[in-house]
Order: structure tokens, then sequence, then C-alpha cells
């Protein structure tokens, strides 16, 4: 029933957390370490997210987003990407428009092994850190109000639930409501023009 619900009627949480505020200390529980994907890592990427054409990588990384790999005891762990001026947003089926100055975190994954132990905490504070050192100020991300356990890493990392966004796709057409919580402002809403491979993962994991 929720699946079928959530083909048509979408909701999500925009949170929201300066990025030159302190950031907390997170340990995990392996030893790790994170970088950014390079076309060798690529292999061993595929094998983490073994459902992601080629193709959708290489259009997000030609439309200038940015993935970052945790890994630990050899293999890939985790991964998360970045974007710095727009997502097109196939869950919501539509584009948000970042402001200068900001990142957008989206489409996290962990290994089923690894969860539970502070990996994509980790990796958050070293994309604050990288980003910061290079002017931004505010990072943002969106997770579906159905994925709850979700709310957890962000918030145990200073994220702010700032409004929400709710995509209606029925019949007649397409239509977006937006409910802002305070005065931080939520990303622009563009027109969807998406015409590329499937790429939906608005929701961490």
């Amino acid at each position: 029933m929720m699946k079928m619900a959530t083909t048509f009627y979408r909701r999500v949480i925009v949170f929201s957390r300066p990025i030159d505020e302190s950031l907390p200390q997170i340990h995990s529980s392996f030893q790790i370490k994170i970088t950014p994907l390079q076309d060798k890592d690529l292999p061993d990427y595929h094998r983490l997210r073994p459902e992601q054409p080629p193709r959708m990588i290489r259009k997000r990384i030609a439309d200038g987003d940015q993935c970052f790999l945790v890994w630990s005891e050899g293999r890939i762990v985790h991964s998360g990407w970045v974007a710095t001026q727009k997502k097109s947003d196939p869950y919501l089926r539509c584009t948000l428009i970042l402001q200068p100055g900001e990142i957008f975190l989206y489409d996290h994954y962990t290994h089923p092994s690894y969860r539970s132990h502070g990996l994509a905490q980790a990796r958050d504070i070293y994309l604050l850190q990288r980003y910061r050192q290079e002017g931004y100020r505010r990072s943002i991300a969106v997770v579906a109000i159905e994925n709850k356990p979700a709310f957890r890493p962000f918030e145990a990392i200073g994220y702010r639930p700032i409004g929400m966004f709710r995509s209606l796709w029925w019949i007649l057409g397409k239509t977006i409501w937006q409910q802002q919580w305070g005065k931080e402002q939520l990303p622009v809403v563009a027109k969807w023009k998406h015409k590329g491979p499937s790429d939906d993962h608005s929701c961490s994991k």
C-alpha cells in the first residue's frame, strides 16, 4: 500500500546545516579512509552499487557532481554524492536549484554489513570540512518522510529540518508544494527537464 501511495504522492523533509558551524567528533567502529571517486575506482563502486548503470554515473560527473567513497579493509563500504549547482530529483520529479555557496547531499548508501557504525556521519564531516575550505556556507539534504531512520545520521551532526516538499503526479500533470519552517530559505524548485537514465535515489540509506 505504501509503495503504491508514494508512486503518485511523495513528501520529503529538507535538512540544512551551516558549514561554518563547529563539527562534532564522530568515530567509526572501523578503520576507514575517505576519497573522491576516480575513474580507477569505478569497478569497485559498481560492486557496491550494481544497480546503477555506468551512463548514469557519467551523467552525474558531467553535471559537475562529485562522489565520495568510504573504504575499509580494501573495499568501498559507503558512498555519497554532492551537487553544487542544481539537482534533478526524480523522487520529487523536479529540479532543485542551489544558491552560490550551497551544497546538496544525495544518494548515500552503506553496505548492509557496515551499517550503524558511523560511516555516513564520518563521510558527512569530511565533506563539511572539505567544502568549508572551498568557501561553501550551507549544506542541504532531503529525505523521504517515510524514511525516518535516515533522519538520525543528519541530526547527529547538526542538520535541522527547515521545511517540506510535496509532489503529486496525476493524470492531469504534476503539482509541487513547499512549506518553509522558519527563516531559512528552501532550494528553488524548477521544472524537471530530466531526459537521462533513471536516478531515483533521493532517500539516504
